[in-house]
């Protein structure tokens, strides 16, 4: 037997075999329905949807992209209402945001509840919104 052809033979086994474990998993807990009744007939329209693309309404796009982008300046502004943050500090610049949240001597001080690959400080959308709801709960506590 050729080596390809070996090949191809143990792809195909141990993707037989990978099958039949993780067939068996989704039955222990419940989920072979769900597989079989979303999971699997989504994966077709995924496939499609990645090798053929989507058709992108520019026009639409840049709406949505105008009216997020007018959303995210007005929280922005709120934010210069604080003590914390300078009239210069750019809110768009990750630097400025970790000095002010976790750094800056006069800044709010927080703990940062996560951390970049790199291991600084995170300011990404998950944890922002994780530092918003810590400080709702700690003043709900206070009420």
């Amino acid at each position: 037997m050729h080596d390809c052809a070996k090949g191809n033979a143990l792809d195909a086994y141990f993707t037989l075999k990978l099958f039949h474990v993780c067939e068996e998993k989704l039955q222990e807990y419940g989920m072979l329905g769900l597989y079989e009744n979303l999971m699997a007939p989504a994966t077709k329209i995924f496939k499609d949807m990645e090798y053929k693309g989507l058709d992108v309404s520019q026009s639409k796009l840049k709406e949505v992209g105008e009216e997020l982008s007018e959303k995210n300046e007005d929280h922005a502004e709120c934010l210069y209402i604080f003590k914390q943050v300078d009239n210069d500090d750019n809110l768009s610049s990750n630097n400025d945001l970790i000095e002010i949240l976790y750094t800056r001597d006069e800044g709010f001080n927080l703990y940062p509840p996560d951390k970049t690959a790199k291991g600084s400080p995170s300011v990404s959308a998950p944890t922002l919104k994780l530092l918003l709801e810590y400080i709702e709960n700690e003043l709900r506590t206070r009420e």
